[in-house]
């Protein structure tokens, strides 16, 4: 049941890049949102990578639409619980020998094309763009390579202020996934080949056409929305003139933390070497900025929102308790420190990281909400295992897992 205070209320959803990391973390964020009946309050949704991936996931389960909250807790979430727990998405294991042997040379060069595939294949999204519900409009954020800027996938249309829009995109969600999480150095750019008419020149404030264009050019190379962007704050939010199209702001910044740089002979080992540090360090900064900025908006009251952010801990919103409810300090750690991959979750990681969405939500609401939200109510929303016992199994397999202790 609706909070009467929430009523009406429009809600924007700004869910950021981080691979399988992101993905569950947002689950645990939009667990938290549907036990106070606020999914259906939801009208706008831009996502990035990771963001992008699970929110794809979202509609591809529910047919096409976006779930009531009864129905993600019933259906949709114990069902991704265990997609995103069965297999890898993307990995030389995922394609298999088979799979190499036929995609050979494009594995080196179309990575995101076969993404797409695998996103159609063994995920299941096989939406178009056109079978998405008219609300909420889901942005998905990509970096067009040709002009720098941000392009944008929607039901409706597609490019960016620069390039031009066109109001009829043929493209499966699948592709435009595919392109919101084509990290650089990892996947690299997927390649889109474009109607040749029926792109407009817009007003990059109000959005609207102005005149039709000739086409700029006839493929263009998309990349990570992370590269412009990886918070997908751009579309609700404008540090000048505040939120676009919604009422309330709730972004989940589920992104991963700027790792020690590697020895040069490892980097070279590995055959990486100065970009993607550069590129990491860049997006870190841009993310830094935006955060500043937002949270700066929100005390100022200039909006209202909220940011839900990855690694938070109990502590920051009660620093003086000693041993506190929920998952510890090192619990939270860890899952900022989870790696930004496209492969299977244990199960276990999958609860901590689902959890830890849901309890940092639950604390910024409860603390900075002013009362607008409902308590929690009783509910039957699959598997999710008890804060008691994921302390139990982060302890026992710390030794053992790839998080830093």
């Amino acid at each position: 049941m609706m909070d009467t205070n929430l009523q009406g209320l429009r809600i924007g959803l700004a869910l950021s890049g981080g691979g399988i990391r992101a993905a569950v973390f947002h689950l645990g964020v939009l667990r938290r949102l549907a036990e106070a009946g606020m999914l259906e309050q939801v009208v706008q949704i831009s996502t990035v990578s990771g963001g992008s991936l699970v929110t794809g996931a979202i509609f591809s389960e529910a047919d096409g639409q976006w779930p009531s909250s009864e129905r993600f807790l019933a259906e949709i979430y114990p069902r991704l619980r265990t997609l995103l727990t069965k297999g890898d998405l993307f990995s030389f294991k995922a394609l298999g020998f088979a799979g190499l042997l036929r995609k050979n040379v494009r594995i080196l060069c179309r990575r995101a094309n076969i993404l797409s595939e695998l996103l159609w294949t063994r995920w299941g999204i096989r939406l178009k763009l056109s079978d998405l519900p008219a609300s909420p409009i889901w942005h998905i954020n990509t970096t067009c390579y040709e002009t720098g800027k941000n392009w944008r996938f929607t039901r409706d249309s597609m490019g960016d202020w620069q390039f031009g829009r066109h109001y009829s995109p043929n493209i499966t969600v699948a592709d435009a996934i595919a392109a919101s999480a084509a990290v650089p150095y990892a996947i690299g750019a997927l390649r889109l080949e474009l109607p040749t008419d029926g792109w407009w020149e817009t007003d990059p404030e109000t959005k609207r056409p102005l005149r039709k264009k000739s086409l700029p050019f006839s493929v263009v190379r998309l990349w990570d929305g992370g590269a412009y962007e990886n918070m997908a704050l751009e579309q609700l939010y404008k540090p000048m003139s505040g939120l676009d199209g919604c009422d309330v702001l709730i972004c989940s910044d589920a992104s991963g933390p700027l790792a020690k740089p590697k020895s040069l002979f490892r980097a070279l080992r590995e055959g990486s070497l100065a970009a993607p540090r550069l590129f990491d360090i860049t997006s870190d900064q841009i993310r830094s900025l935006r955060s500043r900025m937002l949270l700066k908006s929100i005390r100022d009251k200039q909006v209202d929102g909220f940011l839900i952010r990855i690694g938070t801990s109990a502590r920051q919103f009660t620093p003086t308790a000693g041993e506190l409810p929920g998952l510890s300090d090192e619990q939270c750690a860890a899952c900022l420190y989870y790696p930004t991959d496209l492969l299977k979750i244990e199960l276990p990681r999958f609860d901590l990281l689902a959890q830890h969405g849901f309890e940092v939500t639950n604390l910024t609401l409860s603390q900075f909400a002013d009362g607008r939200f409902l308590p929690l109510k009783e509910t039957e929303a699959g598997p999710a295992a008890s804060p008691q016992a994921l302390r139990m199994e982060f302890n026992e397999s710390s030794s053992s897992s790839n998080f830093p202790n």
